[in-house]
């Protein structure tokens, strides 16, 4: 059973709601209210196609968002050898895509493909060669990680990331994504150093800040839940990094208690039941 359903579970058996496990697998279940909702892995009925398919292209994201909240400096590149998307393509090779990274942006750049998640085909480059490199790797058709559209984006000097989850609009949970103790083993991501840690902040203080800080994205994007990764730089200033419609908190219950995540579905339930 996938982490999501099991602790969504507990949240129905806590507030005595009717639900069916309706595949073997145990992770499609209907949640029985004044009409049905179903949930599937780690998908809830919160948000609807559009907005997932939104939130999962950080393209999409990054322009409707970026000039409501501070975000890093991102360009798209389309990939120039799939003929499915000739007609979107600007820079006709890899190199010339490289140079167009070089003239646009500072050393180091990240590259990562476009809608990717737990930094699969993320790099941090410091030379060309290296872009060269990352941009075949997320352009390799043959792969199961492949991408037509890889992304250059400005490297942020980050002292803290966060993870924060929104329901309607409001902070219902906030970890920091520690990697003082930790080693990296290839993975930007930081939950995925070896030895990383979750760790849940419950300082009033910090929450409304981020909460302020994340307020403007709501007046264009009507996201009902999701999680939101935020950078916080060296001279204390917040960047919004790229969201999630369907967090997944496998990473944040190894560290910390499960009933923290339960409340959450709990609020999430409630929302639903009020909405009916």
């Amino acid at each position: 059973m996938f982490t999501n359903i099991r602790l969504l579970l507990e949240a129905c058996q806590s507030l005595n709601l009717d639900y069916e496990i309706v595949h073997p697998n145990q992770n499609l279940i209907k949640v029985n209210l004044d009409k049905p909702y179903f949930f599937v892995n780690g998908f809830t009925p919160m948000s609807t196609g559009g907005m997932m398919r939104i939130l999962k292209d950080k393209d999409y994201t990054y322009h409707i968002l970026k000039d409501r909240v501070l975000m890093p400096k991102t360009s798209a590149y389309i990939d120039p050898d799939n003929p499915t998307y000739k007609n979107y393509v600007t820079y006709k090779t890899i190199p010339k895509i490289v140079t167009d990274i070089e003239d646009t942006f500072d050393w180091p750049v990240i590259i990562k493909r476009n809608t990717g998640s737990c930094g699969v085909n993320v790099f941090l480059c410091d030379r060309a060669s290296e872009i060269q490199k990352s941009l075949e790797k997320i352009f390799d058709l043959h792969t199961k990680d492949y991408d037509y559209v890889a992304l250059a984006q400005q490297t942020i000097n980050i002292e803290t990331e966060y993870r924060a989850i929104f329901l309607n609009q409001s902070l219902v949970l906030l970890y920091e994504k520690n990697i003082q103790t930790a080693n990296f083993v290839g993975n930007l991501s930081p939950l995925h150093w070896q030895g990383a840690q979750a760790i849940h902040i419950g300082d009033r203080d910090k929450i409304s800040t981020i909460e302020q800080f994340i307020q403007p994205v709501f007046e264009v994007l009507p996201i009902s839940y999701g999680g939101f990764d935020i950078a916080e730089d060296k001279s204390g200033n917040l960047w919004l990094i790229e969201m999630n419609s369907n967090p997944n908190y496998g990473i944040f219950i190894r560290d910390n208690p499960e009933g923290l995540v339960v409340e959450v579905f709990e609020k999430l339930l409630k929302s639903l039941m009020e909405s009916d």
